[in-house]
């Protein structure tokens, strides 16, 4: 639970909307300039993955290597995809930071408008970063 007076701490959904509206677009190309280009995309994940496992050790657990899904996403994807991560990193932080809440007078408002807070802070984080870290390999 990662929510006070049953406003979230972190409005997850504005997080996503912030981001996608502030984020730069891409580049200027033909729909089949930029099939090439996610089709290369894809060769190379593929082709660094056992590069990435061979390095870090690390196998998705309960699953074949060549089973695992190869995303190449847009910014909007990207935005989403990080939006889920953090929401799933933070969450045992927040459940603990709930439980140490008081319900103290003007909680739910205050609790109500720090989640939105939160939620545009990360959208515009993310809007920021989506336009520099695109183009790199994230498995």
């Amino acid at each position: 639970m990662t929510s006070i007076g049953g406003a979230q701490m972190v409005d997850w959904n504005l997080a996503v909307a912030t981001a996608t509206r502030l984020v730069r677009p891409g580049p200027d190309i033909s729909r089949e300039e930029a099939r090439a280009v996610v089709a290369e995309l894809r060769r190379h994940a593929r082709a660094s993955e056992e590069h990435v496992r061979l390095f870090t050790r690390m196998i998705p657990e309960g699953t074949e290597p060549e089973d695992t899904p190869v995303l190449v996403v847009d910014r909007a994807g990207w935005i989403k995809a990080n939006v889920a991560g953090f929401r799933e990193l933070l969450r045992p932080l927040l459940a603990k930071m709930e439980s140490r809440r008081s319900g103290g007078p003007g909680g739910a408002v205050l609790g109500a408008v720090g989640g939105k807070v939160t939620g545009v802070e990360l959208g515009m984080l993310l809007s920021f970063l989506a336009s520099r870290v695109l183009g790199q390999y994230e498995t």
